[in-house]
């Protein structure tokens, strides 16, 4: 049994940031952003839009376009690392915002760049025990909401997005690889935004970021993904007892342009099957894969059949990777 994404909806929020609005901030040149980074945009959350807002905004889409009955969802997933409260849980209030059915299980899953294969994780199992028929998987992130103003290689990177996943099974064998190394978490994290070190009032005072401080050691980050996304490839494909060119297309987290060109070479992924479009969304962090499929889908590169590889990595580090049958 796996898991069979039904349909994807996105929800960009309506303000987006250009290079040429960086270029005027940080006195630099659009094409001199576009050349570092490989983006052209980046989407912006409103002053007070939080991530569960845009989660519903995403999801309320979702059931718009495929009239899809709500009572039909037993489940529901939210992935975030802008989590309305430490507790209660934001997918409870999601729930509640929905106006799902009380007869639901509702989770959070605080992850980043890989929360997108760990959710399908937790979906695979929920579905295949016979817990869940029908889940409604979240995810989004408003990580600009921790970048100071005055943090050029983060504003220019980073992006708000949320997507709406409805997820059902498939009669067809799936596996999961997932790994974990706690040791790089201070190379990429919120600071300031919860009890191991938390924002006194003075701080709070100064500062316009009151939810805590992204910090991000990008070349530690590089070589941690150049180093371990490889492997987590050769692994999945080994899972599947699947070969490379037997996959008819590669999505992976977004993180940056230039990381992904060198892991497509140093994988031997051809170019026609390795999807990328960080150059429109930014990095989005748990929305950046399925955002990917929804675009990939949109312009014909992705059709119902085909053999997908999905890897995210990232912040914790954590990384994560699967083969579905789109």
């Amino acid at each position: 049994m796996s898991v069979f994404i039904q349909d994807i909806a996105v929800y960009y929020p309506e303000k987006v940031l250009t290079n040429k609005e960086l270029a005027l901030a940080f006195n630099t040149e659009e094409d001199l952003i576009l050349k570092n980074t490989g983006i052209k945009k980046r989407y912006i959350s409103a002053p007070y839009e939080i991530a569960s807002d845009m989660a519903v905004k995403a999801a309320e889409k979702l059931f718009e376009s495929k009239n899809i009955n709500k009572n039909d969802i037993d489940f529901l997933i939210f992935c975030s690392e802008c989590l309305d409260y430490i507790a209660p849980a934001s997918s409870c209030i999601i729930q509640d915002r929905l106006q799902l059915s009380k007869n639901i299980g509702c989770i959070d899953i605080p992850y980043g760049c890989s929360g997108y294969i760990y959710g399908l994780g937790m979906a695979h199992a929920l579905l295949e025990s016979g817990m869940a028929k029908t889940i409604l998987f979240l995810t989004s992130e408003t990580s600009t909401k921790v970048i100071a103003a005055s943090n050029f290689e983060l504003r220019s990177i980073f992006s708000d997005i949320a997507t709406a996943n409805l997820l059902l099974t498939k009669d067809s064998k799936q596996h999961f690889v997932f790994g974990t190394d706690g040791s790089g978490h201070k190379n990429l994290l919120a600071n300031y935004s919860g009890f191991r070190n938390a924002a006194d009032c003075n701080r709070t005072t100064k500062s316009e970021l009151l939810n805590g401080e992204m910090k991000m050691n990008g070349t530690e980050i590089f070589l941690f993904a150049a180093k371990t996304v490889p492997k987590l490839v050769q692994d999945v494909l080994s899972k599947h007892h699947c070969t490379l060119d037997e996959v008819d297309l590669f999505v992976f987290h977004q993180a940056s342009y230039f990381l992904l060109e060198i892991l497509r070479k140093k994988i031997k992924i051809p170019k026609e099957k390795f999807f990328c479009n960080i150059e429109q969304v930014g990095n989005s962090v748990s929305s950046t894969i399925p955002v990917a499929l929804h675009q990939a889908e949109q312009q014909g590169v992705l059709k119902r059949g085909m053999k997908v590889l999905l890897a995210g990595f990232g912040i914790g580090y954590s990384w994560g990777g699967t083969i579905i049958t789109y």
